[in-house]
């Protein structure tokens, strides 16, 4: 089975973003634009665009994180 790209996108989504509220720390700022340098490098994707998603993904998590804190609830399912 081959999953059509554009699945594999929504897929690799769900694992960082699942990566990042276990983590629930993002990395410093050098350090961060320094491993965006360094990926933009290897792949053909540019800096900004790496710049452009992490900012998209960092908002999504903080309005998710923020709703749990608000209504109480997790997200988990029990």
């Amino acid at each position: 089975m081959t999953l059509p790209k554009e699945r594999q996108g929504e897929i690799a989504l769900v694992i960082l973003k699942e990566k990042f509220n276990r983590d629930r720390k993002l990395p410093d700022v050098q350090g961060l634009k320094r491993e965006l340098g360094n990926v933009s490098k290897k792949t053909s994707i540019s800096k900004e665009e790496l710049i452009e998603f992490v900012i998209l993904m960092v908002k999504e998590l903080t309005e998710e994180f923020i709703s749990e804190v608000t209504t109480g609830k997790t997200g988990v399912s029990k």
